[in-house]
């Protein structure tokens, strides 16, 4: 009878072992699937800011095109060097003569610019976008101060 109950408390005890572990176990995982949301969080919030930046840039963009394309429009139906001085004597400082285009830069947060390039046909009065782009507008400096193995040595 007494081996019958040593056996008894040796099951209970390797059962509670691995509850015990099995517990521990899940609360692990638990606290990293929290630690992991929390940083998808983070990521979303910051990818949220960036899109709506983008959009606010996007609808400056268009509201510039929007309002060169109505110069060139109401501009009056004379020779070419009418409709161009008029349109220049508005956007002038966005012309440039080189290229044939107007050529502005929307600032964007972090160090960022939304190009808007607009090619001009004056005999036609007509626009085209050359470019619309995103483009790191300030210069940063790459941290050297740590050493980093660069496979040789």
């Amino acid at each position: 009878m007494a081996d019958f109950e040593t056996k008894k408390k040796a099951n209970i005890g390797s059962s509670s072992l691995i509850l015990i572990f099995i517990v521990l176990c899940l609360a692990t995982f638990g606290l990293l699937s929290l630690g992991n949301a929390r940083g998808d969080e983070l990521l979303s919030v910051r990818n949220a800011a960036a899109v709506k930046e983008y959009y606010r840039a996007d609808g400056l963009g268009e509201e510039f095109l929007r309002q060169v394309d109505q110069s060139l429009q109401k501009a009056d139906a004379g020779s070419v060097e009418t409709v161009k001085e008029q349109v220049l004597a508005e956007f002038g400082d966005y012309y440039q003569e080189d290229r044939k285009s107007f050529l502005t830069d929307i600032p964007m947060d972090a160090g960022q610019a939304l190009r808007v390039e607009l090619g001009v046909d004056w005999q036609k009065r007509s626009l085209e976008v050359r470019s619309w782009k995103v483009y790191i507008q300030e210069e940063y400096e790459i941290d050297q101060s740590v050493r980093v193995w660069s496979g040789t040595e």
